[in-house]
Formats: C-alpha cells, structure tokens, sequence
C-alpha cells in the first residue's frame, strides 16, 4: 500500500493565559515566561530606586497585564526588579490578569479605563496619583516613570 504525504505533528497547545488575580508565584512558574525570569536580571538606575524607596510609603499599584502581551513579558520582569531593589513588598500589588478583549471579570479595566496592557496605576490613599501605560516614551526608563508617578508633587 502506497503511504500519503504524512500529517504534520500538531503544535503543542500554549497553555491558558492567566486571568483574574495573578499571583508573583504563579507568574513566575508560568511556562512562556520562565525563560523570561531566568535571563539575567534588569538592572534599574539607583537614582530612580531611590526615589521610590523614599516615596512608596502608602502606595499601592493595581497591575493590569496579560500573559499573552508581548510589552506585559518586556515590562514585568522589569518592574520586580525595579521595587524589589527599591524594597517595596508585592503585598503592595494587585497583579490581574485579562483575556485578548482586555476585560477582567471586576469590571477593575472598565473603572480605571484600561485600555492597554501592561497599565501599572498607582494609587495613594485610594487615589490614582500616576500611571505607566503599556511601555515608556523614549529616551526614559520603567524606574524613571514610576518615580515621577510616586515622587513629589
């Protein structure tokens, strides 16, 4: 019997993104992302470090990121080096993650009008006192963002 053309192998299937609160732990154990996490590790500017170290007191970050982003894998890893060398607890963090139509099941996307992904919006006291959308303007840094947004006004 003559044998066919042979079917291609099937593409192992990508498993599910995370949504919903999104754990650092589970970030980091998220197989797309490992190699991510184990690349060497930014290395943020010591000058806008310490400017968050100085004024993250009472501020808390709601992370609005998806694990199929392309600028949410550029940008997180990023930003725990950022505040773990500034100190800064990832108790502070709300990290949820949301579908391709960038919803989440809170509604948080739709309060905050998120419309892109990675948003980092940092509140103090309750109130939004900045935002880093997406990815940097140029010429800037993560750091030097969020320590415009957390610095004094």
């Amino acid at each position: 019997a003559a044998i066919g053309p042979q079917e291609p192998a099937p593409k192992p299937l990508a498993p599910a993104p995370l949504l919903g609160h999104v754990p650092r732990a589970s970030l980091n154990a998220y197989g797309p992302w490992q190699p991510v996490f184990a690349a060497p590790p930014y290395t943020p500017d010591p000058a806008a470090v310490a400017t968050i170290k100085a004024n993250a007191q009472d501020v808390t970050v709601l992370l609005i990121m998806a694990t199929w982003c392309p600028d949410s894998k550029r940008e997180l890893p990023r930003y725990f080096a950022i505040m773990d060398a500034a100190g800064v607890a990832d108790s502070t963090l709300t990290m949820v993650g949301v579908d391709r139509t960038k919803k989440d099941t809170e509604g948080l996307t739709e309060k905050w009008s998120i419309t892109r992904v990675p948003t980092f919006v940092f509140f103090r006291k309750g109130q939004e006192i900045g935002r880093v959308v997406e990815r940097v303007p140029g010429g800037t840094t993560l750091e030097a963002e969020i320590a415009k947004a957390l610095g004094p006004k």
